[in-house]
């Protein structure tokens, strides 16, 4: 039974329902109880009562105010974006995140977790008395932080792969970049390529960057892969016996642009110009994108995406951590840059 047949057979109205059947305070509990007992002898599922709800979200003309959902991180910074050079890519996500919301009437609001003297209890109290259901969360610092037992009953969406918990959440879509890198490299008649990663980073994307060059590396490049270089910042003598030891036609970079600045350096030192002696191609970290070739995300795409996730999570009763998380794949794009070669 569909939410407008309900409303026809208790004679409220389909918004009625839909606010019963996500046991919304702004229906008696009476029509709450009615609503879900004809729901349940019915056998309505709750696909059915998210496709008729987005339905009404996504109607044409202004959206009317909804509802708030809180936007928290658990970064120790307030505004890690603003705060941390390096993440400034999560105010894109969060203006993102922000426009699709109020695209369908919703608020988003932002709440310091590690705010001096807010234990995740109080945060939790705050939260309910302002009726917030949903948060949108931008990931942690430390990978493997826990998400906060506190906040696990609110429906919560998260961003990147940082924070282990069984959580619904919207990440790069790290293989299918990286292949299409590496494809880009082989079109263009390179053959031995070296990764250089941040450990960090490595970790940050689930090993899926450094999983898929070793795959690459030995199904379709030239004699045994190269040894994948992990380090956290510059150090000219690391790399030098790493380059040195391997000799690589093509590195690949997923690196702070510090650290890309300094190989630069170094390479121009060593009298090697780039792309006629050496190829750079970057993962994800573009500071240039007239002159670096390589894959850049959208981080305002994925806050829109983890928008509409947690709208339908909210709106099909989905709270707590899920028994079987859903996960959100963004793809990057390919950007030409000057530091490749053309293709042969």
């Amino acid at each position: 039974m569909s939410v407008r047949s309900i409303a026809r057979e208790l004679g409220v109205s389909p918004t009625a329902v839909s606010l019963a059947l996500k046991d919304s305070p702004r229906v008696s509990a009476g029509l709450r109880t009615a609503v879900r007992r004809l729901a349940k002898s019915t056998g309505h599922v709750p696909n059915a009562r998210l496709a008729e709800l987005m339905r009404e979200v996504r109607h044409s003309g202004a959206p009317a105010y909804r509802a708030t959902i809180g936007l928290i991180s658990l970064f120790p910074e307030e505004r890690p974006w603003i705060e941390r050079p390096t993440y400034a890519h999560l105010g894109l996500v969060r203006e993102g995140a922000r426009q699709r919301a109020e695209a369908h009437g919703y608020k988003l609001e932002d709440f310091w977790v590690k705010r001096p003297g807010l234990t995740p209890d109080r945060l939790r109290a705050i939260l309910e008395a302002r009726g917030i259901r949903g948060l949108l969360c931008l990931g942690s610092l430390d990978p493997e932080e826990r998400f906060p037992a506190a906040l696990q009953p609110f429906a919560v969406v998260t961003h990147a792969a940082s924070i282990p918990d069984k959580l619904h959440r919207v990440v790069s879509h790290f293989v299918a970049d990286a292949r299409t890198l590496f494809d880009e490299l082989l079109r263009r008649g390179y053959r031995r390529p070296g990764l250089v990663i941040l450990v960090s980073g490595d970790r940050r994307t689930d090993h899926l960057y450094s999983a898929t060059f070793l795959s690459h590396a030995e199904r379709k490049f030239d004699g045994p892969p190269i040894p994948v270089l992990r380090a956290e910042s510059w150090n000219e003598a690391e790399f030098k016996a790493w380059f040195s030891g391997h000799r690589p036609d093509v590195v690949v970079l997923h690196q702070y642009d510090t650290y890309t600045a300094a190989l630069e350096a170094f390479l121009a030192r060593r009298r090697l110009a780039v792309p006629r002696d050496l190829g750079l191609a970057l993962l994800d970290k573009v500071p240039d994108r007239n002159r670096y070739a390589g894959i850049c995300q959208d981080p305002a795409m994925m806050g829109a995406m983890a928008t509409e996730m947690l709208l339908g999570r909210i709106l099909l009763g989905d709270f707590g951590l899920p028994e079987f998380p859903k996960v959100e794949l963004v793809q990057g794009r390919w950007n030409e840059g000057q530091t490749l070669r053309g293709a042969e």
